[in-house]
This record gives structure tokens, sequence and C-alpha cells, in this order.
């Protein structure tokens, strides 16, 4: 027999980053099977629910714990937005992590050109956002939907 979890239960794993603060993307590093800030390069895995502070110090910590909302559940969470020119969202677009900023999200245009191309671009979706963030917001509820 198999372990399950139900569909609203979190899912721990070490993170190599520290987290300041809750609702960065977090993506597998293959090597260590550690979680770790996403690039625009990898496949989402999930939000962080939490930071890696430590309760007594108030210091950043890597190489701990933390809580994870796996990215294909569906629910609607805040998410660590990039800030700057040219990073606003809009209400239904998709969102996937940006080109600049590790573990946050920005606008995402899905390349249609040929099926590879469409598949590549839909396994990078975090979700879909549910209000307008403008350039400088640091945050925004998305839907997650991950492929």
């Amino acid at each position: 027999m198999s372990i399950k979890r139900l569909p609203t239960e979190l899912v721990y794993a070490i993170t190599d980053d520290g987290l300041d603060d809750k609702g960065y993307v977090l993506t597998i590093d293959p090597s260590t099977g550690h979680v770790k800030k996403a690039t625009k390069d990898d496949v989402p895995f999930g939000i962080a629910a939490s930071s890696t502070k430590n309760p007594v110090t108030g210091e950043v910590e890597s190489g701990v714990e933390v809580a994870i909302i796996p990215v294909r559940t569906g629910f609607v969470v805040k998410v660590k937005k990039a800030t700057g020119t040219g990073k606003s969202i809009a209400i239904g677009d998709y969102v996937g992590v940006d080109a600049d900023t590790a573990g946050t999200v920005a606008k995402l245009t899905i390349d249609t050109t040929d099926a590879s191309t469409l598949l590549d671009g839909l396994k990078k979706v975090v979700g879909i956002a549910l209000e307008a963030a403008g350039e400088d917001a640091d945050e925004v509820a998305i839907r997650l939907v991950g492929v």
C-alpha cells in the first residue's frame, strides 16, 4: 500500500534557500531532492506556506523544512510578485516564475507555435491572476492551476 495525501494537506520539504516570507514559488532541486526558489527555467512545484525565520532569533534560515502548498491543488493563494517596469498583472492573466527574480511571479505569455513549445509553456504556469496588480505591487492573489 502506498501513502497518500489529501488534496488539502501541505507537503513539507527542506529548502536550500532562506525564505523571509510566505508566498515564494518553489521547485524541486533534482541534485538534492530539496526545494529552492524557482527560476524561469524551472517547473513550479509549490508555494511556500510559511517563511523559514527562526521563531526565537528572527533570522532567516536555509536547510530547514518549509510547508508547501502544491501548485496543482487549485487553491487560491497570495504569491510573491516581481516588481518594476512592465511587471503589472491583470485579472485573468496566466502567471509564471519571473525571468529576473527567483521565487516571484510575473505575467506569462504562452507560445503556441507548435505542440512541443505549447507544452513547455504550460509546464511553467503557476496560476491565473484573480486580481490586478500594478508594477509596484509585491504580491498577487492567484488560483493555482499548474499543469
